[in-house]
């Protein structure tokens, strides 16, 4: 068992930032991939482990994946003492082929209502999240699957709503829509080689802020010669390097692995700051 000044030390190394709704969302989070359960189990225990509190799990990885997610969450937890508020437990739908209101409202709210099953977590989920916007149907469609959200985020069944993939119009779309609630997030590819990009001040603009998903580019990054020059002045790792430029930025991340060593890593990433010229560097690739 997790002494509880381990426990403690876990949670104070991961900072969070406050969504506009006022929920705490800490900046670095987990997310698994389309792994086989057994993976998914072990890799989500081993980022409990390594200080993760934060477990973004996508309907993407499979049902069966997510529930053994959820069994690695629970498990922790009735180990560690950890208590439920401790946790940031994140499910997300998948109905971007709806189309039409009613159609993506419909299947938005039965996805929706999987999701605390599959994860074990009856009571609420801290972060429902839309995988993809509607691909038809317009703002129309995008309205209904808003709709379906902002119903179980009325009810208190999930304590903040998010999207992912969403361009400013598609976020203007459902900020300006009848539900009248703005999401808190946005999960976008972002990373190192998006120097120029501007979806960070674009969706601050907003309230939302943004989530960056693939942080390091597919695997590129650790060996990058910029990020790893970098690291070596900080005696850190080249990914620890692209994370970092992402929170410096205004970012949060979500990222994976399967192996402990480098979710130690990630963690481990709020004890140093690039200087201006590290950022330059990294701005300008």
């Amino acid at each position: 068992m997790l002494a509880c000044g381990v426990l403690a030390m876990a949670l104070a190394a991961v900072p969070s930032v406050k969504l506009n709704n006022g929920v705490e969302m800490p900046v670095l989070a987990f997310g698994a991939q389309v792994w086989d359960d057994d993976t998914c189990k072990s890799a989500t225990t081993a980022a409990l482990e390594a200080g993760f509190r934060f477990i973004w799990s996508s309907a993407l990885i499979g049902s069966t994946c997510q529930q053994a997610q959820g069994v690695a969450i629970s498990e922790f937890m009735t180990k560690t003492n950890a208590s439920r508020s401790e946790m940031f437990i994140a499910g997300t739908v998948n109905t971007a082929s709806c189309n039409g209101q009613t159609e993506c409202y419909t299947q938005t709210k039965d996805d929706a209502e999987q999701q605390f099953d599959i994860l074990g977590q009856k009571n609420y989920l801290d972060m429902l999240m839309l995988d993809y916007p509607a691909s038809s149907g317009g703002c129309d469609s995008l309205l209904g699957q808003w709709q379906a959200f902002s119903e179980l985020y009325a009810a208190k069944r999930v304590r903040s709503i998010a999207v992912s993939n969403f361009a400013v119009d598609q976020l203007k779309c459902v900020i300006n829509g009848t539900a009248g609630v703005v999401p808190t997030a946005n999960q976008l590819q972002y990373s190192v080689g998006h120097g120029s990009d501007t979806a960070v001040a674009d969706d601050a603009a907003l309230g939302v802020v943004l989530q960056a998903y693939s942080p390091l580019d597919g695997g590129s990054l650790p060996t990058d010669p910029d990020c790893v020059a970098i690291g070596n002045k900080y005696n850190k790792t080249g990914a620890q390097v692209a994370l970092k430029w992402i929170i410096q930025r205004n970012g949060t991340v979500c990222t994976e692995s399967t192996e402990k060593e480098y979710l130690l890593q990630d963690v481990d990433i709020f004890d140093f700051t690039l200087d201006a010229d590290d950022m330059a560097t990294l701005n300008a690739k």
